[in-house]
C-alpha cells in the first residue's frame, strides 16, 4: 500500500508557495510595468507577511 501523505502537499508547504509567489509577483510587478518599484514589492512583502503570520501565528504547527 502507497503512502499518500507523503505525496499531498501540506498546509504549510502552501503556505510557503503562496509567500513565494507574492514576492516573486510584486518584483515582478514592479519590474515589468509603471507601478513603482516599491509599492509593488511592498504589496507583495504586505501578503507574504500575512501568510508567515497565518501559519505560525494563529494556525502554529503542532506535533501530531
Amino acid at each position: 500500500m502507497s503512502d499518500l501523505a507523503s505525496t499531498v502537499p501540506s498546509r504549510f508547504d502552501l503556505i510557503l508557495l503562496v509567500m513565494g509567489i507574492a514576492l516573486f509577483g510584486g518584483g515582478a510587478l514592479g519590474a515589468l510595468t509603471v507601478v513603482p518599484f516599491s509599492l509593488a514589492g511592498g504589496a507583495g512583502t504586505a501578503v507574504a507577511s500575512a501568510a508567515m503570520f497565518d501559519g505560525l501565528a494563529r494556525h502554529p504547527p503542532t506535533d501530531p
